[in-house]
């Protein structure tokens, strides 16, 4: 109980320093709701060191945070699933990992509050996936201001200026002018230091092996991804890491996702 207890207050942290500054928001109610569900216990005999998975939003990312035996503050690894190359390397090292569906979960009536049409909600959904359960963490909150808060994302990580997709057709065409230099890898993953100018340097692969087809879209990624909008905190801007993925299918069509 004290672990789900820490867990929901890191989460409702988390929320509150990431909402805008410009509306004020207040926390009105919240719930666990646990589901027996043995679905995982096979995945949790395999990896015995891991105690808990915590699945939940910031903005339009869907992160995923394990936590082992012990270490019940602070997650050991988090994957962002909406991000090409986290997603490639979570199903790479947890095969067959069964991902729960959210919840949809609707707050239909609150103590108080006569009617819901008077009032600015918003709802946030966490699920924590345990041996023989899952349990689903429910906030409710009101905010005030015409438009509902937005997550800022000048204060979660750097955000590529350019137009991804007119990204990945330059690089498709490039792909043509490379044959026959040969794919060796689907999938790499590559990560590159943003500075407080918005400026990139330092691009170097943590996924894939070293190729001259990597090297060119290395090469190729250090020409185009220049221009960048800073991380930015309370602290000012940071210089900050972002990871950048290229993916090869099978028809020859280019995938790049950028976090």
């Amino acid at each position: 109980m004290m672990i789900m207890k820490a867990i929901f207050l890191i989460a409702i942290l988390l929320l509150s320093f990431l909402f805008d500054l410009q509306a004020q928001t207040q926390l009105k109610a919240g719930f666990d709701l646990s589901i027996y569900n043995p679905s995982a216990n096979q995945f949790f005999d395999r990896y015995q060191d891991i105690d808990h998975i915590v699945m939940y939003n910031v903005g339009d990312d869907e992160i995923l945070d394990i936590y082992n035996q012990g270490h019940s503050m602070a997650p050991t690894e988090r994957y962002t699933l909406t991000f090409d190359g986290d997603l490639h390397l979570f199903n790479k090292k947890y095969k067959q990992f069964p991902l729960p569906k959210d919840m949809d979960a609707k707050l239909t009536y609150f103590q108080g509050i006569k009617k819901m049409a008077d009032v600015n909600t918003m709802y946030h959904l966490m699920t924590t996936l345990q041996r023989d359960s899952l349990k689903h963490h429910f906030s409710f909150y009101t905010y005030t201001g015409s438009a509902k808060p937005k997550v800022d994302l000048s204060y979660y990580h750097p955000v590529f200026k350019g137009d991804i997709l007119k990204l990945t057709r330059k690089l498709e065409q490039k792909f043509k002018q490379w044959k026959p230099i040969v794919v060796t890898d689907s999938i790499i993953i590559m990560t590159g230091i943003v500075d407080k100018k918005g400026a990139i340097g330092k691009l170097q692969l943590i996924e894939g092996r070293t190729s001259a087809y990597s090297n060119k879209v290395l090469d190729f990624m250090s020409g185009e991804v220049t221009s960048w909008w800073p991380k930015f905190d309370g602290g000012g801007k940071r210089a900050w890491q972002v990871r950048m993925s290229v993916r090869v299918n099978k028809d020859e069509s280019i995938k790049v996702a950028i976090l």
